[in-house]
């Protein structure tokens, strides 16, 4: 990718994480985000077919962030001894704990979240070996696992305690590994 689409699309995705600390996503016009980005609104058109566009691509760039993450996944680590794995994913949460409450009650919240899960469930499983037709035990613990997760860092928001989230998360996933 050219140089100055990379520059452009990483203004613009650190203009709109700026913007969701100051508002809704869904009050964010495409003029203040320009002037935060400093573009010009043809260049947002260049880009992006709308708003909604553009934060669409915002949320896939994070969501790319966390499949990359996911390919070192494994499965029997996550079921035997998730201590480390659910610290990272914690850490991840509370650097990221401004913007994520922000989204939380934006109107895409609940379509990223759910896509989000799916492609979680996919990368692990496929990273792991799993099919579904072969390893359907294993698929639904990931899927258990992952929903569990989510929900339980996305719904308790702003609120986060990651201490205790932690326990949560390692006693829900040491409890049915059996």
């Amino acid at each position: 990718m050219d140089r100055r689409i990379k520059r452009t699309r990483n203004a613009v995705f650190n203009a709109v994480l700026d913007l969701m600390l100051e508002k809704d996503t869904n009050k964010i016009t495409v003029l203040e985000l320009c002037k935060k980005a400093d573009i010009n609104k043809s260049t947002f058109y260049l880009h992006y077919k709308s708003m909604d566009d553009c934060l669409h691509s915002c949320f896939q760039t994070i969501m790319d962030e966390i499949l990359e993450f996911s390919k070192c996944v494994n499965y029997n680590d996550i079921r035997l001894n998730p201590e480390k794995s659910v610290a990272f994913l914690l850490d991840e949460v509370e650097k990221k704990i401004d913007y994520l409450s922000k989204f939380k009650s934006s109107s895409n919240c609940a379509f990223a979240v759910k896509l989000l899960k799916q492609n979680l469930v996919k990368y692990i499983a496929e990273n792991n070996g799993f099919t579904i037709e072969n390893n359907y035990y294993e698929v639904s613990m990931i899927t258990f696992a992952v929903s569990g997760c989510i929900d339980v860092v996305i719904e308790p928001l702003p609120l986060f305690k990651k201490e205790e989230l932690s326990k949560v998360i390692c006693s829900m996933l040491q409890s049915h590994s059996n």
